[in-house]
């Protein structure tokens, strides 16, 4: 891709601009999760992948998992730069990678929601769960994708470029109004608001389904919902707050409050990819305190980590 003359010029005065320390904390965030989400998830990728020919629905929804976190994760390094030294990559990959990020990063949050209504229904409503045969199956994960995709839409759309006080280009999102702004932190909100709480029941009424199971522990149970559920509440809920904050300072139309707060969104965002390094290590963990009370199952080793998977 070129760059234009003014693009150089800007990079290159770049390299020599001070940080902010919001920036400064981000990229070092980013940088960790890159260093060691994309060898975990790459590691994961590779031996579900051996687990597809065996028709289970549980590797496919782990894989699908994994990849959408790799994705996120590939394009950090991008990130970095321009978090460090300003966007020097042009409008078109400012949108494609935008796009990515948030096709990724829903997808990852649709995966894990749906892992928790997969659990839920494979082992208190198991009759019910192989009525959906593999046609249904197969819907569910395209489905996902294609939800993914169609929600976050609207990112590219926002998505250009611009310059800072610096005169440097950043790829963000700029809005023809208040109002626009206020909306998209309003529709994202919502998304988050929603996928959690769905989370959190789907995985409680396990719970207090399998209690007095002879198949369960009670105590491993409740070890694993409350891993799940506090991993996506810790990584995800500082970014519902962040946006409405945002909300708030928009709406008090106050610019040095406004920086303050979209600095402090940098970091929120980035403690957000946190959450794709630690998934897959996360199911794998919580699917052993399953499998070890668990009868009727099938294990298989996962980068020496046992997982659990029901036949079917």
């Amino acid at each position: 891709m070129c760059l234009t003359m003014e693009q150089l010029n800007s990079s290159s005065s770049s390299l020599t601009t001070p940080v902010s320390t919001a920036n400064l904390i981000a990229s070092i965030v980013l940088a960790i999760c890159f260093i060691l989400g994309v060898p975990g998830n790459i590691a994961v990728v590779v031996r579900l992948a051996g687990w597809i020919k065996e028709g289970s629905f549980t590797p496919r929804l782990m894989l699908s998992l994994a990849i959408s976190d790799l994705l996120t994760l590939l394009s950090l390094p991008v990130w970095i730069w321009a978090l460090l030294h300003g966007w020097v990559f042009g409008l078109v990959l400012c949108k494609l990678l935008s796009y990515l990020v948030y096709l990724s990063l829903y997808s990852g949050i649709l995966c894990v929601v749906l892992m928790s209504v997969q659990r839920y229904m494979q082992v208190l409503h198991p009759q019910k769960w192989n009525k959906l045969g593999k046609k249904g199956k197969k819907i569910l994960l395209s489905g996902l994708w294609i939800l993914s995709g169609v929600i976050s839409s609207y990112a590219p759309v926002q998505c250009t470029l611009s310059t800072n006080k610096e005169g440097h280009f950043q790829c963000k999102r700029s809005y023809q109004n208040s109002i626009e702004r206020v909306g998209t932190l309003i529709w994202e909100i919502i998304i988050l608001l929603v996928l959690f709480p769905t989370l959190t029941y789907f995985y409680f009424r396990l719970h207090r389904g399998v209690n007095n199971s002879a198949f369960f522990s009670s105590q491993s149970l409740t070890k694993l919902v409350t891993r799940i559920v506090a991993c996506f509440f810790i990584f995800w809920f500082p970014l519902v707050i962040s946006n409405i904050v945002l909300i708030i300072v928009v709406l008090l139309w106050n610019d040095r409050l406004l920086r303050s707060a979209e600095s402090a969104g940098n970091i929120t965002a980035a403690l957000a990819f946190i959450n794709s390094c630690v998934n897959p290590f996360l199911y794998a963990f919580s699917a052993r305190a399953v499998q070890e009370h668990g009868t009727g199952t099938e294990n298989t080793d996962v980068g020496g980590m046992r997982v659990f998977m029901n036949s079917h």
